[in-house]
C-alpha cells in the first residue's frame, strides 16, 4: 500500500510539473507573439505604374504599407502615343482601391472658367500647376490642363486620381500625396501620351493651392 501511495503521489507531482510547464510554455509563446512585428506583406509599389507611365511614388504614399500585395487591376491608353482621348488605370494594395483618368474634354462651353466655379464648391480645395487648374474635393483631385486641339478646338485635358470609398481625402498629408500624384499623372500624360502643346510647361513641383 505504501509503494502504491508512493508511486500514486509521484504520477501526481509528475503532472503537476506537466501542467506547470505547459502554462509557462503558453504565457511565454504569447508574450513573444505580442512581441513579433506586423506579419502582413510589405505592399511593394513599382517605380513606375499604370503601363509604365506614371511614377509610383506618390502612388505607394497613398496606398497602406501591408495588405494585399498590389496590383495594376486594368490600365488602358496609358502608353506613349497611344492616347484616344481617354485612359483609365485602376490600381489597389493592402485593401485600398485608386483609380487614375485622363479625358480630353470636346465641349467648347467648358472652359477655365468653369473650372474655376467647380474649384469653390463646397468641399472643393483649388490646386493649380503652372497653366493647368483644378480642385481637391473629398474623393477625388483633378486638374485640367490647356490642350488644344488641331483643328482650332480649346480643348482641356481632364486627369484625376480617385481613392477607394473607404477612405477620403481628410487631412492636409492626404491632400498633399493625392495632389502631387494627379501632377505627376498630368505631366506624364500630357507630355507623353496624349503630347498637349504647351505640355512642357507644366512645371515639376507639387500643385500650389491658397
Amino acid at each position: 500500500m505504501g509503494a502504491s501511495s508512493g508511486a500514486m503521489s509521484s504520477w501526481i507531482s509528475d503532472r503537476r510539473a506537466l501542467v506547470v510547464g505547459l502554462g509557462v510554455l503558453i504565457v511565454a509563446g504569447t508574450g513573444a507573439a505580442l512581441l513579433l512585428p506586423d506579419q502582413k506583406p510589405q505592399v511593394a509599389v513599382p517605380d513606375r505604374v499604370c503601363q509604365g507611365t506614371v511614377p509610383g511614388k506618390q502612388v505607394a504614399a497613398l496606398l497602406p504599407n501591408t495588405g494585399d500585395p498590389f496590383e495594376e487591376v486594368r490600365s488602358t491608353n496609358f502608353v506613349a502615343d497611344a492616347s484616344k482621348g481617354l485612359g483609365a488605370c485602376e490600381l489597389s494594395g493592402g485593401g485600398q482601391d485608386l483609380a487614375i483618368s485622363y479625358r480630353r474634354i470636346q465641349d467648347p462651353e467648358f472652359t477655365t472658367e468653369t473650372v474655376a466655379r467647380k474649384s469653390t464648391e463646397p468641399g472643393n480645395t483649388p490646386i493649380s500647376l503652372g497653366p493647368a487648374t483644378g480642385y481637391i474635393g473629398r474623393y477625388k483631385a483633378a486638374l485640367f490642363v490647356p490642350c488644344p486641339y488641331k483643328e482650332g478646338r480649346n480643348d482641356l485635358l481632364e486627369v484625376s486620381v480617385e481613392v477607394g470609398s473607404a477612405s477620403e481625402i481628410n487631412d492636409r498629408t492626404a491632400r498633399e500625396e493625392v495632389s502631387e500624384l494627379t501632377a505627376d499623372t498630368a505631366r506624364a500624360v500630357a507630355r507623353e501620351v496624349v503630347r498637349c502643346q504647351g505640355a512642357a510647361e507644366l512645371p515639376d513641383i507639387a500643385p500650389e493651392s491658397p
